[in-house]
């Protein structure tokens, strides 16, 4: 199976059209892929081109006339067009939320395209969790303790406390100060993600 890390040729999938490669052989049956996928170059035999989808992990072989050129770079931030980091397809600007407003006041969009923060958000907290949540928040004024980094701080003065829901089942599962929280988030509120973190520290740990 030929390698797609390193690779950096990428092309527009425009039909979202090809014959799967689940292990490196290409099947009978030409399978559908959202259109526009966004996809790395392997290599190029004559009319097909043998292309790594990221927002499959698979690769595909498809017709050349089913792709277009994409420059990646012409993506993003001042542009039309963003490139989701879930499903790696094309979109306009408008199909993702926007999430903050920089210093010149510029729009910064999420990366994550509206139809994959669905299954991202999943389920917010239901009201009577949220009610408990609210209850069992700790006082405004009181000194208290993140049960993850362990770090004190005064709540409402030097320390955000926010409740921390688990977006899978939509239950809450306590409070945890605001940086703690985002970083379960980035890690996709996931065990292997955390893992995997914890086995590249370990791995580049140096001994002090």
């Amino acid at each position: 199976m030929l390698n797609p890390i390193g690779q950096s040729k990428w092309i527009l999938c425009t039909r979202g059209l090809g014959y799967a490669c689940p292990h490196g052989v290409r099947d009978g049956i030409r399978s559908h892929f959202l259109d526009n996928s966004i996809g790395v170059v392997l290599e190029e035999m004559g009319e097909e081109i043998r292309v790594f989808l990221p927002g499959q992990d698979q690769m595909f072989i498809v017709n050349r006339h089913d792709t277009s050129d994409v420059d990646v770079y012409a993506t993003g931030k001042g542009y039309e067009h963003m490139i989701c980091n879930i499903c790696f397809v094309l979109k306009s600007e408008n199909e993702f939320q926007i999430n903050q407003t920089d210093a010149k006041g510029r729009k910064t969009r999420r990366p994550s395209c509206n139809i994959c923060r669905q299954d991202i958000d999943r389920r917010s907290i239901p009201n009577r969790e949220k009610r408990e949540a609210k209850r069992l928040r700790p006082k405004k004024g009181t000194l208290w303790r993140c049960p993850i980094c362990r770090k004190m701080g005064i709540v409402g003065v030097n320390v955000k406390v926010v409740a921390d829901h688990d977006h899978y089942a939509g239950r809450w599962r306590g409070h945890l100060c605001d940086s703690c929280n985002t970083g379960l988030g980035r890690f996709k509120n996931g065990e292997n993600f955390l893992r995997n973190a914890i086995a590249y520290l370990k791995e580049h740990e140096v001994n002090r």
